[in-house]
C-alpha cells in the first residue's frame, strides 16, 4: 500500500509544481481597484519595465508600485506594495522595510535593495537597483538633472522623473524568474 501512496504523492507534487507560473504576465495585467487607484495626480507613479530598448519607460510594464489595498493611508514614498501578475490573477506583495526610497537613493546617488512577499501565494520579490537618474519636464522633453541639484529640482513646479536601472528577481512558488529592469517613476506638478 505504500508504494500506490507515494506514487499519488509525487503525482500531485508534479502537477501543483507544473501548474506554477514560470513568469509574470507582461504585460502587468492590472486590477480595476489599482487602475482606478492609480489613476489619479497622486505622486510617485512608480512601474516596473522589462523588456526596454533604452528610452525611458520603452518595453513591457511587468510591475507597479502603490499603496496596499487594506492601507490607503500609507506612504506612497515607502514603496509599501509591489503589483504583479500571474496566469492573470493579480498580486500585490508587500514591502519588508519602510523609507522614501526616491529620496533616500538621489541624495545618497546610490542604489537600494528591496523586498516584498505574499507568503499566502509563495510569491516574492527582490529588486536590486542600481543609482538613479532624475529628468525634468521641459518644453521640449525630458532634460536631465545633476545629482547635485536633485532636491531642488524636485521641489520645483515641473514634472520630474527618476530612472533607475536593476535587476528584477521573483519566486514564483518555487520557479525563478529574473530579468534587467528599468524602474520608472513619475510625478506631475
Amino acid at each position: 500500500m505504500k508504494i500506490p501512496i507515494s506514487l499519488a504523492f509525487g503525482l500531485a507534487c508534479a502537477t501543483a509544481n507544473a501548474a506554477a507560473p514560470a513568469a509574470p504576465d507582461l504585460p502587468l495585467r492590472v486590477s480595476t481597484w489599482l487602475e482606478q487607484a492609480t489613476d489619479s495626480k497622486t505622486c510617485p507613479l512608480v512601474d516596473v519595465w522589462a523588456d526596454g530598448n533604452g528610452e525611458i519607460g520603452s518595453g513591457r510594464r511587468v510591475a507597479t508600485v502603490w499603496r496596499a489595498r487594506e492601507d490607503e493611508t500609507g506612504e506612497l514614498s515607502d514603496w509599501p506594495a509591489l503589483y504583479l501578475s500571474l496566469g492573470g490573477k493579480p498580486l500585490a506583495l508587500r514591502r519588508q522595510g519602510a523609507g522614501d526610497v526616491e529620496s533616500q537613493t538621489l541624495r545618497d546617488h546610490r542604489g537600494a535593495l528591496l523586498r516584498w512577499t505574499l507568503p499566502a501565494e509563495r510569491v516574492s520579490a527582490r529588486l536590486q537597483l542600481q543609482a538613479p537618474r532624475l529628468y525634468v519636464e521641459t518644453g521640449e522633453g525630458w532634460r536631465a538633472v545633476a545629482p547635485a541639484e536633485a532636491a531642488r529640482a524636485r521641489q520645483g513646479e515641473d514634472s520630474t522623473r527618476t530612472v533607475w536601472k536593476g535587476r528584477l528577481s521573483l519566486d514564483l512558488r518555487g520557479r525563478a524568474w529574473e530579468r534587467d529592469v528599468e524602474v520608472v517613476s513619475t510625478c506631475g506638478p
